[in-house]
């Protein structure tokens, strides 16, 4: 069992955004150990979605500032709605970000679900998947091409071109697959990481041992909301989805369940947009993370050692 990765969901939207609050809960996040640290995407949106999503910092300009904040964190967009974006300028910016954060962007993709969004940008969202389907290849190729002339010939994307200076992370920028469906474990199998969101550990299972099947070095790291409280309750998220709510020991129980059931980590929203999420994260750090990974230790360290005597069947 490898280290078990910890993230956090930074508020990049809602109402209390603020340049102070996001680089603050990033620096936070960083003190504390956390692995990782995510923003949300997207540009505009229609009305009905404006009181969870109008309010929102570009992911990828705000990653830049945070990289200037940061030394050790990894960064990332969980998840990036590629086929609402020029193809070509996202390569730029997650390599431009690649230079100036010294290697440390990842970033989870998506065909995406708000139809209205791609309306108001004029993205085609009848051919999103597709879209992405070939954008992964294509980032595959730059990725391996650069630096210098680059070249792809696909069905939607054509480039011939210069893509430099080298990338500063083997590969490039990580890229992870966000969502649910069977489309997106088709995509992990290609891109080594699937990133679910919000799916309870008896749905995630069996999905976990079809990934693994296919590609025994995949990776699964959940996005959901957890909260720390005096009893369990049930636990939905700002969209009603599955979540973590209850007392710290019992929150550990519930997110080893997940770790058994095959996640290899969490990006969690601990609250991104009430006050006081720097101290919940080091809430959390101590009272939760420290635990799970050092239980994930142990069965590690367990699974190493040598059969006792008895085991053996030599008495």
């Amino acid at each position: 069992m490898a280290h078990v990765h910890v993230g956090l969901i930074l508020p990049n939207y809602g109402q209390a955004l603020s340049p102070e609050r996001l680089a603050s809960a990033a620096i936070a996040a960083e003190e504390a150990g956390f692995d990782s640290a995510w923003v949300t995407d997207h540009l505009i949106v229609p009305d009905d979605h404006s009181d969870v999503y109008g309010t929102i910092s570009e992911a990828l300009v705000s990653l830049g500032f945070l990289a200037a904040r940061t030394r050790r964190l990894e960064l990332g967009v969980s998840a990036l709605v590629v086929p609402q974006r020029n193809p070509l300028v996202v390569l730029k910016q997650l390599t431009t970000l690649d230079l100036l954060s010294r290697g440390r962007i990842a970033t989870a993709v998506a065909a995406g679900w708000m139809e209205g969004e791609f309306d108001l940008l004029g993205a085609d969202f009848s051919r999103r998947g597709r879209l992405l389907d070939e954008w992964l290849d294509l980032a595959t190729a730059v990725f391996e091409q650069m630096p210098g002339r680059v070249v792809y010939d696909g069905e939607f994307f054509s480039v011939d071109g210069w893509m430099s200076p080298a990338l500063v992370r083997r590969g490039g920028p990580e890229l992870w697959v966000a969502g649910v469906s069977r489309a997106t474990l088709r995509r992990a199998v290609r891109t080594g990481v699937w990133h679910p969101v919000a799916l309870p550990p008896e749905q995630l299972r069996p999905l976990a041992a079809d990934l693994r099947g296919r590609r025994s070095d995949a990776r699964i790291v959940l996005r959901i909301a957890v909260s720390l409280r005096p009893e369990p309750e049930p636990g939905r998220d700002e969209r009603g989805r599955h979540a973590i709510a209850g007392p710290a020991e019992w929150v550990l129980d519930r997110l080893w369940e997940y770790v058994d059931a095959g996640c290899d980590g969490f990006v969690l929203n601990l609250g991104h947009d009430r006050p006081g999420l720097d101290e919940r994260v080091r809430d959390f750090a101590e009272r939760v993370a420290a635990p799970l990974r050092e239980r994930a230790a142990t069965v590690r360290e367990a699974a190493r050692l040598p059969p006792a005597d008895h085991e053996r069947g030599h008495g």
